[in-house]
C-alpha cells in the first residue's frame, strides 16, 4: 500500500512540471477593417448645401450617403473590393459604416475613389478614377439633394495597407460638379408695398447634361469638355408662384430695403449663359391705390453658371413712378401782337 502512494505521488509531480513548461499565448493578426469619413473642403461651400461641416454631413447622410469604388494592388492586375458600395450613415454624419466589412492588407496599396449622393443614378467610374454621369438634370430646393452630385475629384491614391496599431479612417473631400442658383427679392420704392405673383426665369439650357471629368482639382469655373448640354437656349421655369408655398411674396418698399425674402434655390448643369430672362407680375399697393403689373422684363447677359460655384441673382422690383415736370412757361409777350378791336 504504501508504494502505491508513492506512485501516485509521483505522477502528480510530472503533470505539476509539464503545467509549468506550456505557454499559450494569443497572436493578433490585426484584421483591421477598411472605415472611411466624409470631410468638408474648407475653401467652398459644404457638401450639399450645408452651411457647416455638421449641417454638410447631416444632408449627405440625408441623401443617402455616397458610394466608394476601391482597388486593392491598382495597376493592371488590381483587384476591385469596393465596387459602388454605399458608406451610410444612421447618425447624421457623425460615423460612416457599410456591409460586409472589407479588411486592409498590410501587403498591398489602395486606390479610393467616391461620388455622391448614392440614391443618384446614371454614373459610372473608369479604371483611372475618373467620373462619368449622365442625363444630370436640374432640381428644386432641398428635393434636388438627389441630383446634387459630389466627387472627391483626386481620390485617395496609393494608400498602404501596412499599419501600427490602429489604421486610419479614408477621408474623402468632396467637390460639387454641378451649379447652384438662387433668387432674393427687394424693393428700394419708397413707401408702399409690393406682392410679387409671378417670376419666371428663362433662356437657360434645360436639357439634361452629361459629365466627364477630365479635371482632378476643382476648376474654378466652367472647364470646357467636362459638361454637355442636348438642349440649348430653351429652359424655363416658375420661380414665384407655382403653388401655394409660394403662390406669391410680399414686400415693404424701402430705400434701405435688403434682399431678404429669397425663392426655392435650383441646382443647374454647369453651362455658359448668353441671355437670361426674368418675367414678372406684381401689384403695387400705397394706401388706396393699388396696380398691377404684369409681364415685366429684365435680362442679365453673358455669365457662367461654373462648377463648384453659387449664383445669386438679386431682383430689385422697383417699377417707375409716373413724375411730372414743367419745362418752360411761355409768356403773354412770346406771342405778336394781335390787332386791336376798336370799340366805337
Amino acid at each position: 500500500m504504501k508504494k502505491s502512494y508513492l506512485m501516485i505521488a509521483a505522477a502528480a509531480a510530472m503533470f505539476a512540471a509539464c503545467s509549468e513548461t506550456d505557454n499559450f499565448k494569443d497572436v493578433d493578426v490585426q484584421e483591421v477593417p477598411i472605415a472611411f469619413n466624409q470631410v468638408v473642403n474648407k475653401t467652398t461651400r459644404a457638401t450639399i448645401d450645408g452651411a457647416t461641416v455638421a449641417a454638410a454631413k447631416k444632408a449627405l447622410a440625408d441623401a443617402g450617403g455616397f458610394g466608394v469604388f476601391g482597388y486593392k494592388n491598382p495597376g493592371s492586375s488590381q483587384q476591385t473590393i469596393f465596387d459602388n458600395v454605399n458608406v451610410a450613415s444612421t447618425d447624421d454624419g457623425a460615423t460612416w459604416a457599410y456591409t460586409p466589412l472589407r479588411f486592409w492588407d498590410k501587403t498591398q496599396t489602395y486606390n479610393f475613389y467616391a461620388i455622391a449622393p448614392y440614391k443618384a443614378s446614371g454614373y459610372s467610374i473608369s479604371s483611372t478614377g475618373m467620373f462619368t454621369i449622365s442625363s444630370a438634370a436640374y432640381g428644386k430646393g432641398t428635393a434636388a439633394a438627389t441630383e446634387d452630385f459630389i466627387i472627391d475629384r483626386n481620390g485617395n491614391t496609393g494608400v498602404s495597407g501596412d499599419y501600427t496599431g490602429t489604421h486610419a479612417t479614408v477621408d474623402f473631400e468632396f467637390h460639387h460638379v454641378m451649379a447652384k442658383v438662387q433668387f432674393a427679392l427687394k424693393s428700394t420704392l419708397s413707401g408702399g408695398s409690393i406682392s410679387v405673383t409671378r417670376l419666371v426665369m428663362t433662356g437657360w439650357d434645360s436639357g439634361n447634361g452629361t459629365f466627364t471629368q477630365t479635371e482632378t482639382t476643382t476648376p474654378s469655373q466652367l472647364t470646357s469638355g467636362e459638361w454637355s448640354i442636348s438642349t440649348h437656349g430653351t429652359g424655363s421655369v416658375t420661380l414665384v408662384g407655382t403653388g401655394a408655398s409660394d403662390a406669391s411674396i410680399p414686400l415693404t418698399c424701402a430705400t434701405n430695403a435688403s434682399a431678404s425674402a429669397v425663392t426655392d434655390w435650383y441646382i443647374m448643369v454647369p453651362q455658359n449663359i448668353t441671355t437670361l430672362t426674368f418675367t414678372l407680375d406684381f401689384t403695387y399697393t400705397n394706401g388706396t391705390y393699388s396696380e398691377t403689373f404684369t409681364n415685366q422684363v429684365a435680362s442679365v447677359a453673358s455669365q457662367v453658371w461654373g462648377t463648384d460655384s453659387r449664383t445669386t441673382y438679386t431682383l430689385d422690383v422697383k417699377p417707375n413712378p409716373i413724375v411730372f415736370d414743367v419745362t418752360s412757361i411761355c409768356g403773354f409777350d412770346a406771342y405778336d401782337a394781335q390787332p386791336g378791336i376798336e370799340v366805337k
